[in-house]
């Protein structure tokens, strides 16, 4: 790629992330360029193809595309219209030979009356507070944590209600839940693990009631699967003047009398720029900055992340999935053993009409369980690589007979990826995906900021104020690229 003189902005990683702090950037006027090192945008919110089936790689749970969405608005604001449909129910939950129907309007409540009695309405009573107060906050897209550049624009999201979050500050989800373990805890445990990366005992209490809400603020389908979100980013980006140059790998952000003076890239050639942005996780930007590392390296090592994804990609025809199943399904083989490893598995599906994502009317059928990234490190270093992979596919396919009986024997493909996939082909550091796990120490005031110790040197991405997830990566990407901007 021939690259310009000098760039107002460059931003390292074309996730949702790194691409929505980009278009801020060049909504701004700035001349922007994102630099990516795969060959097509999106991260962990991408596709690949494979025997006539479009897989979503990592993510497939969307939400921000209601009333109060992130994407919603900056959507509307670049004047770009995406097919989301609303999903209700949200998604079927199974802990073990139990069926939980997770609705998002007023059926929920009979619902889980019926799953886990009455005695846990006054819980859900106190989530839906809290996640309420939440959502509007966020929805005014205030940076957090709060800096003295910064201080206006948060408190210029702040209304009177939001002092109700108060008292949330330093708490997790346990201490507003009934003692003890019981279906309400299995079920709650497990919508964290895929949403804060920890159980209700770890997790803050504001994110928590935020991230259990996520069926009733909405839960949608994008034609042609989540990198839908990607994919119109970056026409949005070149549309505003922007460019994205693809197969180019960064190696150190350079800093000079403590501001940014650009980007080297691999085989030592120096792009020059205003401001750079790092879309990438802390982990990554640390080795992209000797100012970040020496700033946060010791509050990185010390981060208690260790999850990782096992995948598994599974080509159904269309008469193994009856026409009315959901299209997101979790499935909990055994309540009263640990989470993650094949025992927890989320399952996504391609809508029926989707003909672009499967041949002949058939599913791409995208299922995930989180995994401990040290045992993937050992097996390679053991030699042990196909018989772990075969077991942990074995294991999916389980899960997805749950949900799907019968479906498993007649998959026409089954393919699957292990962290290390995921450090391959989206350069995360060990393959760790999702955030951070949202303890009080690490969400909210507690989060990696946007802003670093270098002037001009802004990080977004899940691993960053908010954290996980499409709207997080978004949220993040925001704060980052307005205040590139400014």
């Amino acid at each position: 790629m021939k690259f310009a003189e000098r760039y107002d902005g460059i931003v390292v990683g074309a996730g949702v992330a790194g691409l929505t702090a980009a278009v801020r950037m060049a909504q701004a006027g700035l001349r922007v360029l994102v630099m990516e090192r795969h060959n097509v945008a999106g991260g962990c919110a991408s596709f690949y193809q494979r025997g006539g089936y479009r897989f979503d790689v990592g993510a497939t749970l969307v939400g921000g595309f209601g009333r109060r969405g992130v994407h919603s608005q900056i959507f509307s604001e670049l004047g770009v219209q995406l097919v989301a449909r609303r999903l209700d129910p949200a998604m079927v939950v199974y802990l073990g030979k139990q069926r939980i129907l997770r609705y998002g309007d007023a059926r929920w409540r009979a619902e889980r009356i019926a799953a886990f009695g009455a005695e846990g309405e006054a819980f859900w009573r106190k989530q839906e507070r809290l996640a309420d107060l939440a959502w509007d906050f966020s929805g005014r897209m205030p940076a957090l944590p709060v800096d003295a550049s910064g201080l206006r624009a948060f408190v210029a999201a702040l209304r009177p209600a939001h002092l109700g979050l108060l008292p949330a500050l330093g708490k997790t989800l346990a201490s507003i839940m009934p003692p003890g373990r019981s279906a309400l805890r299995a079920f709650v445990d497990v919508q964290l693990l895929i949403t804060a990366q920890c159980d209700a005992d770890a997790a803050d209490l504001a994110y928590a009631a935020t991230a259990l809400d996520l069926a009733r603020e909405g839960t949608y389908h994008l034609d042609g699967g989540v990198a839908a979100i990607s994919t119109a980013l970056a026409r949005s980006l070149r549309r505003l003047g922007g460019s994205i140059g693809y197969g180019i790998e960064a190696a150190r952000a350079i800093v000079e009398r403590g501001r940014v003076r650009g980007v080297e890239i691999a085989g030592g050639q120096f792009v020059p720029a205003r401001s750079v942005v790092l879309a990438v996780p802390v982990q990554n930007a640390a080795e992209l900055s000797a100012d970040i590392r020496d700033a946060f390296g010791a509050r990185i090592a010390a981060l208690p992340q260790r999850w990782g994804a096992f995948m598994a990609y599974v080509g159904l025809p269309a008469e193994a999935v009856p026409a009315d199943t959901a299209l997101h399904h979790q499935v909990v083989l055994d309540p009263a053993a640990a989470l993650g490893e094949g025992n927890s598995v989320f399952i996504s599906l391609s809508a029926a009409d989707e003909s672009a994502r499967a041949r002949n009317g058939g599913r791409a059928v995208t299922l995930s369980t989180h995994t401990d990234v040290a045992l993937w490190e050992r097996a390679e270093h053991d030699g042990d690589m196909e018989r772990l992979r075969a077991d942990y596919v074995s294991r999916l396919l389980r899960a997805l007979e749950r949900a799907l009986p019968g479906s498993a024997e007649r998959a026409l493909l089954v393919e699957s990826a292990t962290p290390l996939t995921f450090a391959r082909y989206t350069g995360r550091s060990r393959g760790l995906v999702g955030g951070l796990p949202q303890t009080p120490a690490l969400a909210t005031l507690g989060a990696f900021s946007h802003h670093t110790p270098v002037r001009g040197l802004f990080l977004c991405g899940d691993t960053t104020f908010p954290g996980q997830s499409t709207v997080g990566a978004t949220l993040s990407g925001n704060a980052a690229g307005r205040a590139a901007a400014g």
